[in-house]
């Protein structure tokens, strides 16, 4: 049913690892350990939980560096980096949906 989310949501972790992203690892870590557990509500509102406000999911931009002197760069990879990030975001943002939506509909009674 969800066959392609599981590896969309290690997709997003190769990613952020890549990245050095610690918070955001864990964060879809949770997330993965739930899905697996078969608990896709839960897995659907962890991923949830990091969108919205200051510092979220949605702020999150990859492929940022620095140089030999220290100073701010751009890894030469980085517009496909966020490509690839937020089509992958949008994905477990759709599957986290209709997650939530399927389990919030009322129960029809004979």
């Amino acid at each position: 049913m969800y066959e392609n989310s599981r590896v969309q949501i290690t997709d997003m972790i190769a990613l952020l690892e890549d990245e050095k992203s610690d918070w955001w690892i864990k964060h879809f870590k949770r997330a993965l350990s739930a899905f697996d557990s078969c608990e896709y509500l839960n897995c659907a509102n962890i991923i949830m939980s990091g969108s919205g406000g200051m510092g979220s999911l949605n702020d999150l931009v990859l492929g940022q560096t620095t140089n030999a002197k220290g100073e701010f760069c751009w890894k030469p990879d980085a517009d496909e980096l966020n490509k690839k990030y937020m089509h992958l975001l949008g994905e477990l943002y759709s599957f986290s949906k209709s997650v939530q939506k399927a389990t919030n509909k009322p129960i029809k009674r004979d």
